[in-house]
């Protein structure tokens, strides 16, 4: 384990050289930016030779750009951040050229001819964190602003970024260290210490603990909202899973055919309804099929299924009727189709060709919205995992008390210790790779 600005500092790469990406998303558009990043001094030599002139601090200025020969290759607004005063705690140029693909490269290749070098992903994030621009948890909103897939997702993010999270872990962070203290000394000098509090400090644990167990499992919910959910379609053959899936998008997606298992294969669509962006997903027929390649679909099916968001168990109508309605997990969305010809069982979405499908696709959305956007949300595996550790280790420092204070402040530490590696206060240069490697180039 390492502190954050060893972790964070060292690379195979020197932390002091200058880095330089595109900083704006991929394709043509009418501006894009290059991002230059480094110590003052660097960062101010490679701007002599790529986009000579004054640069003030925090003002636009129109510059030329030139390219190795010094040949102009644009003319762009140029925005220097004097350090520590940037994005990273460095110093930090953005060039907002034109937005020609062509045009962001060679300024790139520019900037790597006068000494800088090429960033690696997340690699400005990762020096911010490093100068204490942000915390781990604000760097990973960076990335679920950028990466969420809802309105609600970003304005969560941006929550995050604001500082939110971090603030509500470091309170539970230091009233957990407060009492370690104490207690630490009741061992150590008992008949010194008078700590007339400690009752009504031990007392708060299993409230604390239970905060923080709810806080961990908005992940489900929180990833949902920056990846986006998988909604998928599961029943048995011609059950009429595709033509609910074409008519759920609204066009012909999947092939549709009155022979059973037609569908060999997941087919797929990204949708976005009510402002919840997910994947729906048709599957074959759920049978045991002889033929090899049906038999693979069922499989892909099988697996879709395991790794959905929600299922969405599709019947027909006529056969729930004659065979008895079956149960079905309460955690997937039973429907039933053909209710033209048939009614459903009591607890069935009934869908049919005439029907508007507003109320299915609304009862999709309720059940993948997130948690109320009043309330704070985790949306990482390394957030819930150390979240979990914490509650764990401050249950179990509850259940010791003031009758084992030796065992009950080792465990307040080691809560203590999962928010301090939750914030970035001490965390292993692996977990830092894996986390930044995420990261588009440019951030």
């Amino acid at each position: 384990m390492s502190t954050p600005s060893q972790a964070l500092l060292r690379s195979a790469s020197s932390a002091q050289d200058p880095i330089v990406a595109v900083s704006s998303p991929p394709g043509r558009g009418a501006v894009g930016v290059v991002r230059v990043s480094g110590p003052e001094a660097a960062v101010q030599a490679l701007c002599r030779a790529v986009v000579p002139g004054p640069l003030p601090d925090r003002q636009a200025v129109l510059r030329r750009v030139l390219g190795p020969s010094g040949a102009l290759l644009d003319r762009a607004l140029v925005l220097r951040f004097v350090a520590p005063r940037s994005y990273t705690g460095e110093g930090v140029v953005e060039v907002h050229l034109h937005g020609n693909p062509l045009l962001l490269e060679a300024c790139v290749q520019a900037f790597v001819a006068a000494g800088a070098r090429p960033a690696q992903p997340g690699e400005f994030t990762r020096r911010a964190v490093a100068h204490g621009r942000l915390d781990l948890v604000e760097a990973e909103a960076v990335d679920a602003v950028v990466q969420a897939a809802t309105l609600q997702a970003v304005r969560a993010a941006q929550r995050h970024l604001g500082g939110e999270l971090s603030s509500r872990l470091t309170a539970w962070r230091d009233s957990l260290l407060e009492l370690a203290v104490v207690l630490e000394a009741l061992v150590d000098f008992p008949e010194d210490v008078d700590e007339p509090g400690l009752g009504s400090r031990l007392d708060a644990l299993p409230a604390l603990a239970q905060a923080m167990e709810e806080l961990a499992l908005t992940f489900a919910a929180g990833r949902r909202g920056v990846l986006g959910a998988r909604v998928v379609l599961s029943g048995p053959v011609n059950a009429g899973k595709s033509t609910l899936f074409n008519a759920l998008l609204g066009h012909d997606r999947a092939i549709v055919s009155e022979q059973a298992g037609t569908t060999r294969d997941v087919v797929s669509e990204p949708v976005t309804w009510g402002g919840v962006a997910l994947r729906l997903e048709d599957t074959a027929g759920q049978r045991d099929a002889v033929d090899p390649v049906e038999a693979q679909g069922v499989q892909r099916s099988l697996r879709a299924v395991d790794a959905a968001d929600l299922v969405l168990e599709v019947r027909d109508a006529r056969e729930l009727l004659e065979g008895g309605a079956e149960p079905v997990d309460p955690a997937r969305l039973a429907v039933a189709t053909h209710c033209d010809l048939a009614d459903p069982p009591p607890g069935w979405l009934a869908v049919a060709p005439d029907r508007d499908l507003a109320e299915l696709r609304a009862a999709v959305v309720d059940r993948l919205s997130l948690a109320d956007p009043g309330d704070l949300i985790v949306h990482t595996e390394r957030q819930k995992n150390a979240l979990v550790a914490a509650a764990l280790g401050t249950r179990n420092a509850a259940a010791h008390g003031a009758e084992e204070p030796v065992l009950c402040a080792v465990f307040v530490r080691e809560a203590g210790t999962a928010l301090d590696e939750l914030l970035g206060a001490w965390t292993s240069e692996s977990v830092l790779d894996a986390l930044f490697s995420r990261f588009c180039i440019g951030k």
